[in-house]
């Protein structure tokens, strides 16, 4: 299994367009205890040839610029074979109109993500002015093989999770009356495998309510790719960025007794490693009491370009 950490920031990466919080500011200045960062996306590969995106965020072109294991080696090509999406969110889907030249690689998403994709941004359909568009169903609890836009299999297989998040803003009131709620798939988790294997990577960008569902997907894994988004639950709001707590956003905080440091504090059998960081979040300044209280976790913070093989 080879994987790359293409971004490990949240929406906006770091430093937000529009921010001038303290991470912003110093990542703007060069400080190098504060590292930029891109939009939150990784890449799976079982041979080192053929590879899997996991979400495609606004900046997946510069991305994959700086990758040179996803760089095209022939006229027209990519190695970029399929995109898997986690939701539907503007930070994880919008960069599959950057990949519209040719026709997008294959889509693998649950329903409520297809949804939300044709209905609410319209992506689908733009993108099918350009090329065809292979969407292809992923239902929580069953393992697929992904496979491209030609029906080749990539090596990697796939099981997604539903995990409680919320729905995009932009899909916000339209399934209200859903029983399933929070847990209809809008937001997925994946346990990721090289074809044949048991040895998963489990990649979870989004999730709000730290479960033993969650947690016995965690514990079978080799690797935890999860969200860090947020160091506290009132961090925004503390700041004055806004009146919305952690959770209310969809993302379990880091700290306290029922963050996700408490949570992880068992699983010591697997590498965990923090994605999808806030620019707000104090854990991106080394030498901060957040980076100390990660270490003292055994809980690794990602950065772009962090490649792991196994």
């Amino acid at each position: 299994m080879h994987v790359i950490v293409l971004g490990s920031s949240a929406g906006g990466g770091l430093p937000q367009w529009n921010c001038g919080c303290p991470q912003c500011h110093a990542a703007r200045r060069g400080d190098p205890d504060v590292h930029a960062r891109h939009q939150s996306s990784i890449c799976v590969s079982a041979d080192g040839v053929n590879w899997v995106l996991f979400n495609a965020s606004p900046d997946v072109r510069s991305q994959l610029a700086a990758t040179p294991a996803l760089w095209p080696t022939a006229l027209r090509h990519s190695p970029v074979r399929a995109i898997a999406l986690t939701n539907a969110d503007i930070d994880h889907a919008a960069g599959l109109l950057v990949l519209r030249e040719g026709g997008a690689p294959a889509i693998y998403c649950t329903e409520r993500v297809e949804e939300a994709l044709t209905e609410g941004l319209r992506i689908l359909p733009v993108l099918g002015a350009y090329g065809p568009v292979h969407v292809r169903r992923v239902t929580p609890g069953e393992t697929v093989r992904v496979c491209d836009r030609d029906g080749a299999p990539t090596g990697v297989s796939v099981r997604a999770f539903v995990v409680a998040s919320k729905p995009s803003p932009y899909m916000a009131g339209r399934h209200a009356n859903d029983p399933r709620g929070d847990l209809a798939g809008d937001t997925v988790g994946y346990a990721i495998t090289a074809d044949g294997s048991d040895d998963a990577l489990v990649y979870v960008p989004g999730v709000r309510d730290l479960d033993d569902a969650l947690r016995d997907e965690l514990s079978r894994a080799r690797c935890v790719l999860i969200d860090g988004t947020f160091f506290t639950d009132d961090e925004l709001v503390a700041m004055g960025a806004s009146t919305k707590t952690a959770r209310v956003m969809g993302h379990a905080p880091l700290a306290g007794d029922t963050g996700l440091l408490a949570f992880l504090r068992g699983l010591t059998h697997v590498r965990r490693v923090l994605v999808h960081i806030n620019n707000s979040n104090p854990v991106l300044r080394e030498g901060s009491d957040a980076r100390e209280a990660l270490a003292a976790h055994g809980v690794e913070l990602a950065h772009d370009g962090l490649s792991m093989v196994w």
